[in-house]
């Protein structure tokens, strides 16, 4: 690997813990597209796996006073991880494309009528039925390309939690999906010397950028973080179909 590659490496993971401590999402949809561009897609995904699993296990820890908030997450979970199983198993066989539309789509749905589908209570019987159906959903693309965040964070979003309960729902969302990634890349033998090498490498500026965006967290209040996830959504959004499409 030379320099410059590792410098891809430092500064993609930079800015993506970053995106990930302000915001609670964003890590593999910042990181991944930049390091498939030098090690390639499937090494990528499994390279930003760590990354994934490690900062989401310091916001978990960060936020343990607040673990109520994941009472009623129990079905989500399930499904996600059911998900992220079979996207393992799929890595590099479907087409990227079909997998940015169905996240362009899903993300402008819950933006712009997500209030609808789920109604004023988060308990109601529709939204009971659309939260697996997402985590499965979304676990199957964090399976396949590590990029869930678009559609799980929308929905979320919907939801209008508070900075905090956004974050660390995420975060326990996004934790166990990286545990079943961890567990499947390995028993597939893709975790690599070079690809343990180069994740390890990585924690370095994906953990100080993610304290760093912790902090710029605190400085905000619901509505501006609330903002902040709107642009963040349609940027990433965006970013995807671009490099989808023009890559």
């Amino acid at each position: 690997m030379s320099a410059i590659d590792l410098a891809i490496l430092v500064v993609g993971l930079a800015f993506a813990g970053l995106a990930k401590g302000a915001t609670g999402m964003g890590l593999p949809l910042v990181a991944t597209p930049i390091l498939a561009g030098v090690f390639g897609p499937r090494m990528a995904v499994v390279i930003v796996t760590i990354p994934i699993f490690v900062s989401n296990s310091l916001l978990l820890a960060q936020g343990w006073r607040r673990v109520g908030v994941l009472r009623g997450l129990g079905p989500i979970l399930v499904a996600s991880a059911v998900g992220t199983i079979i996207g393992v198993q799929l890595l590099a066989r479907l087409d990227q494309r079909t997998f940015a539309i169905l996240i362009a789509a899903m993300v402008a749905i819950f933006l712009l009528r997500g209030d609808r589908l789920i109604g004023d209570d988060p308990k109601a019987r529709r939204a009971r039925v659309l939260g697996p159906l997402v985590g499965f959903v979304g676990g199957v693309l964090q399976g396949t390309t590590s990029i869930a965040s678009p559609l799980v964070g929308s929905f979320f979003h919907t939801l209008r939690l508070s900075p905090r309960d956004f974050v660390l729902t995420l975060a326990a969302v996004f934790e166990l999906n990286a545990i079943v990634q961890v567990i499947g890349y390995a028993l597939l033998g893709l975790f690599t010397p070079d690809v343990l090498a180069l994740g390890l490498v990585g924690l370095v500026p994906t953990l100080l950028a993610l304290m760093l965006g912790i902090e710029l967290r605190g400085r905000m209040d619901a509505q501006r973080f609330r903002a902040l996830i709107v642009v963040l959504l349609v940027l990433s959004t965006a970013n995807l179909l671009y490099r989808t499409f023009a890559g």
